[in-house]
């Protein structure tokens, strides 16, 4: 199962169900909230994924280690972030690109994504009971090639026809996050066979269209996709 708890700049965070294991993927909104999408059951949590140290990432992270919830980020994540570790009487795990990490029975491969943060990562993910799972968020492109990919999370932020309307304070936006046509691009490079669906992530309240990137993913792709909101749960069932 993947379940949206919160998706855009004012908090981002998502719940992976294989089986009885469970997986967070960031913690940008108050623990309150992140034990509530739980069902206040902790117990089949295995680790908390980190992308990087902006708040709308990161901001639960001293409650989610003190609950006993273990993180991982890269170092540079790490050393951007302010740890009350009396607080938390642990460290974060650490990762870097190229590496695998085993939680519980999820197998997770971090990669580089490029945002204006210290040492952002995203996530390819494996568990046997959903397969392959690819999360990427905050990243104006992607280096590399994700075929055969099961379960795709993916930021779709604004639409480059908005740009010429942007206000100088928001020019970082093309250098920190993903246009849809940037998203289209990659897509099309990769080969979706085995793709069940495209969960489209961290879309603008200001520059985004959701309807508008639903409509045209899907027609891209021919490929299930759905727009992230608070709420949303998708079942995940493999070939």
């Amino acid at each position: 199962m993947i379940k949206v708890l919160a998706s855009g700049s004012t908090g981002n965070c998502y719940i992976i169900q294989a089986g009885e294991e469970i997986l967070l993927l960031e913690c940008g909104i108050n623990f309150k909230n992140i034990k509530q999408g739980l069902g206040f059951d902790l117990s089949k949590v295995k680790g908390c994924l980190v992308t990087h140290e902006h708040k709308d990432h990161s901001k639960a992270v001293n409650e989610v280690m003190k609950a006993g919830i273990d993180v991982y980020m890269s170092e540079g994540t790490m050393n951007n972030i302010t740890f009350d570790f009396k607080f938390t009487y642990r460290m974060p795990h650490l990762m870097e690109h190229g590496a695998t990490q085993q939680i519980g029975g999820f197998k997770i491969i971090a990669f580089k994504t490029q945002h204006d943060v210290a040492e952002p990562l995203g996530f390819l993910i494996y568990h046997p009971q959903i397969g392959k799972l690819l999360f990427a968020t905050d990243t104006y492109y992607l280096k590399y090639v994700f075929n055969n990919v099961d379960h795709i999370l993916i930021e779709c932020n604004y639409s480059e026809d908005v740009l010429p309307q942007l206000p100088a304070w928001r020019a970082r936006t093309i250098k920190s996050h993903m246009s849809l046509e940037t998203l289209k691009e990659a897509l099309r490079a990769w080969d979706l066979g085995n793709t069940k669906e495209i969960v489209l992530i961290h879309i603008s309240q200001d520059n985004g269209d959701p309807d508008r990137f639903q409509t045209e993913i899907n027609k891209l792709t021919g490929i299930k996709t759905y727009v992230a909101s608070p709420g949303l749960e998708i079942a995940q069932q493999r070939k």
